[in-house]
């Protein structure tokens, strides 16, 4: 933003030296970036902050440096002598939605001759980066300056009306899909929804905030002008402007909110001026057309004085602090507690917070005193989160895997890749407003669709031997439609050969398959749990029947592990079978067993026995091993599945277990009869709890 210091100073009469000027305000928060110019025609060049909207004028400029210099801004109301009708009675407004244009102030000026503005206005123009157009315009670009309200002048007789009305109609709409207008820098464009319109009956005449249309702009025959001056959603203009590639004047300052209590007196400094530059009688209507449905209110904050004092690290009292407040033009309520009504040009103002900023503003951050926070000698270290997942990344690629770094951005294809089905939660992620690519539209629920990409991706590379890992977050859906969740979670993808140029061992030998995979998940239980994991069959959309399970760790579920499906193969263009599995990290870590204690190893033999039984089809293995485990006492050192037969000439229906058990104790050697006993309980536990045919 360019200001010439000789307009800052009659708001602000001072003899300071340009550049404690300069100083001054970029201390206060004001950057001046570069002095232009010399003598009377000085101009700052300022960088205002988002949050300081009241700033992008010589008013507010003014303000923030009579507040530094401890005096007033002098500042005087326009003065406009009214003739003719009610402005109401010359043309109606209507809001559609008053949250994205909450006030639309209008003043009706009758009687004007377009013709060049004064030599000082263009000079004034011209030293802000303005180039200077007429009166009328010229005269609604100064008091945008002055006073950090965007105006914009319409052709009076060019307005559309309504059937059978007899004044003209300003409607303030969202635009329709594939509406155009013609702006006035010649420009045909194509509006969106995102846009804010101006229209009439008869279609579109300005884009709200960001540039008038050349159906209603003036031009030399114009004699009657209605000049706006609204209050826009500032977020509003920000979309509709980046929809459009667009950045004017206008649209620079509504996106950082203007204050909506300054409509009137913008239009009044507006028609001031053109009066002023018009050299035949100017009749301005009486009154303001002004819809405003929902006023504004004055924000009112409580201060603490002890706590924004603990906050700086001053000891102000709450008189100063009054007093500081008073020169930023807030009304101060004093007491213990400091009562703080906020005029609405400082929309930024909502927060005690807020107001901590502000008296730290004013009493000047050199005079803060410096002190070193007091805090406690520590030593730095990694979050216990971070120290498991470095644990089971390093645990994944000591078993051979190689991690792959997978975007958390999918697109929709990939849930109907891996068969999820409508009602499946995992249907409904959080898609991106903004997204650039369809493949990367949405935040991914699952780390399979991330995984299989990366599979497919080698195999089409000449690459069959794929052996990954992936440790990254998926985004579920929340409750209440709020914010996803984001849980860590563990993905898994083999497939092809376990190892590469084996002399003389079949590839088919070292194969992945389900049990190899199922091993690496084995081992990661037993490294951070101390745990062995339970594997029980299940149904997954994503998995072959049969070849799917669900994986829980100390009775928890903790994720799944299968065979790729042949029709999720076909979706990937995958020949060879593709083993995954997918672990929720976080509750994995919830799982985690305390620190290893060391048990002395036994010098004492083992003594091994072998156990074999039928039992139904339908009863699974593990269920067999945990009862074994629970009978066998505490003298079972280690238990072991190793034949698993089914058919001829066993029964239908039935499968031959077998496992081995190894006793052993630390203080003594286990006797024979000691282990029978053992075995005993065994058998007796297998036929009495599962109907297990016990097999010589």
């Amino acid at each position: 933003m360019r200001i010439p210091v000789d307009w800052l100073n009659e708001y602000v009469p001072n003899e300071l030296p340009v550049r404690e000027l300069a100083y001054i305000l970029t201390n206060v928060g004001l950057e001046v970036e570069a002095i232009e110019g010399a003598d009377e025609a000085v101009v700052f060049d300022i960088t205002v902050t988002p949050n300081r909207g009241d700033c992008l004028s010589v008013l507010g400029a003014a303000r923030e440096l009579a507040m530094t210099l401890r005096t007033k801004v002098r500042c005087r109301l326009p003065a406009v002598v009214e003739s003719g009708p009610p402005a109401e009675s010359l043309a109606k407004i209507t809001l559609d939605d008053p949250t994205l244009c909450p006030r639309y102030s209008s003043r009706i000026v009758r009687g004007v001759k377009i013709a060049p503005s004064p030599e000082w206005a263009h000079r004034r123009l011209a030293l802000c980066g303005l180039r200077p157009i007429d009166n009328v315009v010229d005269a609604t670009n100064l008091a945008m300056l002055e006073l950090g309200q965007p105006l914009h002048a319409f052709d009076y007789r060019l307005l559309g009306k309504a059937d059978g009305a007899d004044i003209p109609e300003i409607v303030v709409r969202s635009a329709k899909a594939r509406e155009r207008l013609v702006t006035i820098d010649g420009e045909e464009r194509e509006l969106t929804p995102d846009v804010l319109l101006i229209a009439d009956p008869t279609g579109p005449i300005a884009l709200a905030g960001i540039m008038g249309g050349s159906s209603t702009e003036i031009h030399d025959g114009t004699t009657e002008v209605l000049l706006e001056s609204a209050h826009f959603d500032p977020i509003t203009v920000r979309r509709g402007a980046r929809a459009l590639g667009m950045s004017t004047e206008a649209s620079y300052r509504f996106e950082r909110t203007v204050d909506p209590g300054g409509t009137v007196r913008a239009l009044e400094r507006a028609c001031e001026l053109i009066v002023e530059f018009c050299d035949s009688p100017v009749e301005i209507a009486s009154g303001v057309a002004d819809a405003y449905p929902n006023p504004y209110e004055k924000v009112e904050i409580e201060l603490r004085p002890g706590r924004a004092n603990s906050l700086l690290g001053v000891e102000l009292t709450a008189a100063e602090m009054a007093e500081y407040l008073r020169l930023l033009d807030l009304h101060v309520e004093e007491g213990e507690v400091l009562r703080v009504r906020v005029p609405t040009f400082r929309q930024d103002l909502q927060n005690e917070i807020d107001l901590v900023e502000e008296v730290a503003r004013v009493h000047g951050y050199e005079n803060i005193p410096e002190e070193l926070p007091r805090t406690g000698a520590g030593v730095g270290g990694l979050a216990p989160e971070l120290v498991f997942e470095r644990q089971v990344r390093q645990l994944m690629r000591g078993l051979g895997l190689s991690e792959a770094v997978t975007p958390s951005l999918e697109g929709a294809e990939g849930h109907n890749r891996i068969g999820l089905s409508e009602d499946d939660t995992r249907r409904r992620p959080a898609v991106l407003s903004n997204w650039k690519t369809l493949d990367r539209s949405q935040l991914r629920t699952t780390l399979l669709t991330s995984l299989l990409d990366v599979v497919a991706h080698n195999r089409r590379h000449g690459v069959e031997e794929v052996s990954i890992f992936d440790v990254g977050r998926v985004y579920l859906p929340g409750p209440g439609g709020e914010l996803p969740d984001q849980p860590q979670h563990l993905g898994l993808a083999v497939t092809g050969a376990m190892t590469r140029g084996r002399w003389r061992v079949g590839r088919d030998l070292h194969a992945w398959d389900f049990y190899a995979l199922k091993g690496i998940i084995e081992n990661l239980f037993a490294a951070v749990a101390h745990s062995a994991g339970e594997f029980a069959p299940c149904e997954h959309p994503a998995l072959s029947p049969g070849r799917a399970a669900v994986v829980s760790l100390k009775g928890r579920v903790i994720g799944h592990l299968g065979e790729v499906s042949e029709k999720v193969r076909d979706a990937y263009d995958l020949p060879a079978p593709v083993f995954v599995a997918e672990l929720d990290l976080e509750l994995l870590g919830e799982c985690a067993a305390e620190e290893a204690q060391y048990r002395p190893v036994s010098r004492y033999p083992a003594v091994t026995r072998d156990v074999a039984f039928l039992l139904p089809r339908d009863v699974p293995a593990e269920k067999a091993e945990s009862l074994i485990r629970e009978a066998a006492g505490d003298d079972l050192e280690t238990l072991a599945l190793f034949d698993a037969f089914e058919g001829e000439p066993l029964p239908q229906g039935k499968r031959n277990l077998a496992f081995s058990l190894s006793f052993r104790r630390p203080d003594r050697t286990l006797t024979d009869e000691e282990a029978e006993a053992d075995m005993e309980r065994v058998r007796g536990a297998l036929r009495e709890k599962l109907g297990a045919q016990i097999r010589e």
